[in-house]
């Protein structure tokens, strides 16, 4: 009996720690629970400069309940395994990046739409800068310039390409006729005479070659001569489809048989005064002459008319 009556004593106590155990493990559920709900909330605020003061916040507390904790190695329950497993879980590889500074922007730039409202379109482009100095020619650019600079002055030779003074005119003239000249029908007549030069029209003279009274031009010199003359033809009395107008620069008066200066007018297709030019070059021996000639088809006289104008000029031998 002595035996058996301690045990019945302590069969109360070992119910009294029977009922303490379900309150602990309850106490233990919750406190993880709410540790959860912490974490969840600090995960979905990471990227925000408040979630990382709560988590210093979360930090200290940890420290503060496991410094209690720590006093007694031998009680590990599963609060402090949960907490040091959270602070940890934050550092080596499994570090999280901050995005404080994305959130920051966006936040400045809302602000700074609702106080100086949407930006404006791009504004026109401005003037063009001036333009920079020229690149520098390559070895294989200068090469080739002074090769071909090398070869304009073998080709050149000596020759004369640019010369210290122009060629100097030595012979020319120009003279007008002096009164209407009348050709009967179907005739051919040298226009005769011609004024003298004016004062305006004597610095186109050079030499004393043409004959104002015959209306002839004497070669000085044998060479090539540019020949121009510009006839004013009027007072026609009848005019037939076939009627036309012959003028020609003849040499030595043989506009047949010698190479000249020749040009056609219709009548017919002219109507009224109508002028004929005759312009081209012949080739004179020194004393030959040239001169105009006109060659009346139609049916009534015509005239020649006054101002009518003859010239030449030496162009070269």
């Amino acid at each position: 009996m002595l035996h058996r009556l301690p045990q019945g004593r302590s069969s109360p106590g070992g119910a009294g720690r029977l009922l303490l155990l379900p309150l602990l493990l309850g106490l233990t559920v919750m406190m993880m629970m709410a540790a959860v709900v912490v974490e969840a909330a600090s995960v979905e605020e990471v990227d925000s400069e408040e979630s990382e003061e709560i988590l210093e916040e979360d930090e200290s507390v940890s420290t503060e309940i496991l410094e209690p904790l720590s006093s007694d190695l031998s009680r590990v329950t599963p609060l402090s395994s949960w907490l040091i497993f959270r602070r940890n879980s934050n550092k080596g590889d499994n570090r999280k990046t901050k995005g404080s500074r994305r959130t920051s922007k966006v936040r400045l730039t809302r602000t700074s739409i609702l106080q100086h409202g949407l930006p404006g379109p791009p504004g026109p482009p401005g003037p063009q800068g001036p333009p920079g100095p020229p690149a520098p020619l390559l070895p294989q650019q200068q090469e080739l310039i002074q090769e071909l600079q090398l070869k304009l002055r073998d080709m050149a030779g000596g020759v004369c390409v640019l010369c210290d003074r122009p060629p100097r005119v030595s012979t020319s003239f120009l003279s007008r006729l002096l009164q209407a000249v009348t050709i009967p029908r179907r005739s051919l007549l040298e226009l005769q005479p011609f004024s003298q030069p004016s004062d305006s029209e004597r610095s186109l003279q050079r030499g004393q070659s043409f004959n104002s009274s015959t209306g002839r031009y004497t070669a000085a010199v044998s060479g090539f001569y540019q020949l121009t003359a510009s006839l004013l033809i009027g007072d026609r009395a009848q005019v037939r489809i076939r009627d036309s107008v012959k003028a020609a620069i003849c040499i030595e008066s043989l506009c047949q048989s010698n190479l000249s200066v020749e040009s056609v007018m219709g009548v017919a297709a002219a109507g009224g005064t109508f002028s004929i030019l005759l312009t081209g070059t012949l080739y004179l021996q020194a004393g030959e002459y040239v001169s105009v000639f006109v060659d009346n088809a139609t049916g009534s006289a015509i005239s020649v008319l006054q101002d009518s104008l003859f010239s030449g000029i030496l162009l070269g031998v």
